[in-house]
């Protein structure tokens, strides 16, 4: 029996062994097995095995949890370098109001390079 996939149906099962061979390669990197992952997860050695080797999507309960378990960032299993999780956070809080008056933007970035901002000579 032959399965026919859908060029997105293709898309999504490698982009899910792609997240699973960075996971194995972060557990390995950290030398953990996949026994203590899974117990700090909150998940079985199965389903960390499945998720792994590509053959299970993972909730993304699940997917934070591995996460945390790896002390790894989103950006790195998902292989997004600069990801930063604003939302309900100390950071989103300042990132919004920054944002919202860009003359702060202008006085961080004066300061952070010893120039005066923008419309000041001193």
């Amino acid at each position: 029996m032959t399965t026919d996939y859908t060029s997105h149906e293709r898309d999504l099962v490698a982009q899910r062994l792609a997240v699973g061979q960075r996971l194995r390669e972060w557990r390995l990197k950290r030398e953990f097995s996949q026994a203590e992952v899974a117990r700090s997860a909150g998940i079985t050695q199965a389903s960390l095995s499945n998720y792994e080797t590509g053959k299970r999507d993972m909730p993304l309960s699940t997917f934070l949890g591995v996460v945390a378990a790896l002390d790894v960032s989103v950006g790195d299993l998902l292989e997004i370098p600069d990801v930063i999780v604003v939302r309900a956070s100390r950071i989103g809080g300042a990132v919004e109001r920054l944002v919202a008056r860009p003359e702060l933007t202008d006085r961080l970035c004066s300061m952070s390079s010893g120039m005066p901002p923008p419309g000041r000579t001193s």
